[in-house]
């Protein structure tokens, strides 16, 4: 895309792409009171240069501002980037390599009274670029003049006017600049790695105080003047109660959403009991892909495509599913989700049901010492997919040792390069409605880091890198085709991943609760919610 024209167009397509919700908010907007929200494991970080767990991002929307933003609400156009702390869209010129965004003078101001300028988002890109920091949002700058060095030469300042200076033309740019990681922080803003707990935020709403594993508090922005929503005063998450114990607070009152979801069994009973879409149980489909990712750089994977087809031979996909409860999706083989531009469905391994036979004959000679390291979640329906996929693969002569965490320290162990497991059992919801964000960003080895990784598999092909990166500089429909045809090429020839399962996402509130908003993007707008009682 090479003028701005053509680049609101592509936002618009993002708008047609995106799974957008369908559901009707079911009351006036009421402000004021506490929102209590439960989590059964807490966010990784309430660093918006770090966090990157669906849960976080959640409060991400509510607390960040960026320069492109989507729009509260309901329906297709919260797919549809608007401008935020930008005056309007950028002036891209260089054939679409520079962009230059004029930011609002006077617009808000973070939580901690700082002015809101150009340089804020500047120190954004700055801060994420800083090795020290580790960011997994260093895959989504990549492509920016100087993105390996702080502070970041592609990214200038000039009164209030950020421009931003890309090695090549890049249809998603707008998409990606939208992403939490690139919103606005106070230019002094530590760079440590560990993440700041507290962070000034300049959206509706900051984080007051966190204590890991026990409670995060935001706290209504005083001096935040955008036209966000912000109803309830504050928003209390509770952190650590398990499903059926959320499960019953939602159902007395004593919490308002169920965030971190409810007991996999449950969850046809919520469905009968207040119907869905009506008020208090709803349903929208993501674009997600769920999927064991296969280490490539160690063990018993490494060097071995037999096998890797092997085990999606043997999986059962089916079961594998049910164990999420009524809803919870339909199943897959591929690595783009239905919906995503490019897919296209290849019918590549089993999903009714095993073909043991074929798998059996695949890992002939190729099981090695016979061990798997299989890392899971210690929560919901994850232990009970761990045995199923532990007798699968005995099918085959593998031995599976199952390792349980907290979702959040499961995330930080696979992203660890050295990590000592096998496989990884991983799920993916789209950051914008763009196959790169499934392919490069999770698949692309040269983005490997030391810690903070996306790329579970450690999966590091220079045939296919040079192919994501040919796919990444086309625009329109030849670069979905290119992309599609990656998906296929990649799940034939490599196999990274053993993809299970397109999710939905299913979201309990409190009757207390109203003014439901969703967000395609980032699921429920937690800054929309008010309290009718």
């Amino acid at each position: 895309m090479r003028a701005n024209k053509l680049g609101i167009a592509f936002v618009v397509l993002l708008a047609a792409l995106c799974v957008a919700g369908t559901a009707t908010a079911h009351n006036k907007a009421k402000t004021g009171g506490t929102l209590n929200v439960d989590l059964t494991t807490d966010v990784d970080y309430t660093d918006p240069a770090l966090s990157y767990l669906s849960t976080g991002w959640e409060l991400e929307y509510a607390t960040g501002l960026k320069l492109l933003n989507y729009p509260d609400g309901l329906g297709p156009r919260t797919s549809q980037l608007v401008p935020e702390a930008a005056a309007g869209f950028p002036k891209v010129s260089n054939n679409g390599k520079t962009y230059d965004f004029t930011v609002k003078t006077n617009f808000t101001k973070f939580s901690n009274g700082q002015a809101v300028t150009a340089a804020a988002f500047k120190a954004a890109f700055d801060r994420i670029a800083d090795p020290k920091m580790q960011s997994p949002a260093h895959a989504f700058m990549s492509d920016i003049v100087g993105s390996n060095t702080s502070p970041v030469s592609g990214v200038k300042v000039k009164g209030n006017h950020l421009t931003v200076t890309l090695v090549k033309a890049s249809p998603d740019f707008l998409a990606r600049v939208a992403m939490p990681f690139f919103a606005a922080i106070p230019p002094n803003l530590t760079h440590d790695p560990n993440g700041v707990l507290t962070p000034a935020s300049a959206g509706p709403y900051y984080v007051a105080s966190r204590t890991p594993n026990k409670s995060i508090v935001l706290k209504s922005n005083p001096f935040y003047k955008g036209k966000r929503p912000h109803n309830p005063s504050q928003i209390v998450y509770t952190v650590g109660n398990s499903l059926d114990a959320t499960y019953l607070r939602v159902q007395q009152g004593a919490t308002d959403y169920a965030a971190g979801g409810i007991p996999p069994a449950s969850y046809a009973e919520a469905a009968q009991k207040y119907g869905i879409n009506k008020g208090q149980f709803w349903v929208e489909p993501l674009l997600s892909t769920s999927y064991l990712a296969f280490n490539t750089s160690r063990g018993v994977f490494k060097n071995n495509v037999a096998l890797r087809k092997a085990v999606n031979q043997v999986i059962d996909r089916r079961a594998l599913l049910a164990q999420s409860g009524y809803l919870a999706g339909k199943r897959s083989d591929q690595i783009l989700p239905p919906g995503m531009a490019g897919f296209r469905d290849a019918d590549l391994y089993p999903l009714k049901a095993p073909n043991i036979a074929a798998a059996k004959k695949l890992a002939q000679g190729h099981t090695g010492d016979g061990n798997v390291v299989l890392y899971e979640s210690n929560r919901g329906a994850s232990p009970l997919r761990a045995q199923i996929i532990q007798f699968n693969l005995s099918q085959i002569g593998l031995k599976v040792d199952t390792k349980l965490f907290a979702r959040a320290v499961q995330i930080q162990k696979e992203g660890t390069r050295g990590e000592p497991f096998d496989i990884a059992d991983e799920s993916w919801g789209a950051d914008y409605a763009d196959p790169y964000d499934f392919i490069n960003v999770l698949l692309d080895g040269r983005n490997i880091q030391d810690s903070n990784n996306n790329n579970f598999a450690y999966f590091n092909d220079p045939k296919f890198n040079k192919e994501m990166t040919q796919a990444s500089l086309l625009s329109g429909p030849a670069r979905y085709k290119a992309y599609g045809n990656l998906d296929v090429a990649m799940m034939q020839q490599a196999v990274p991943w053993a993809p299970r399962a397109n999710a939905n996402n299913r979201m309990l509130l409190s009757k207390r609760t109203g003014c439901f908003a969703y967000s395609a993007i980032y699921t429920v707008d937690i800054a929309a919610l008010c309290l009718n009682q």
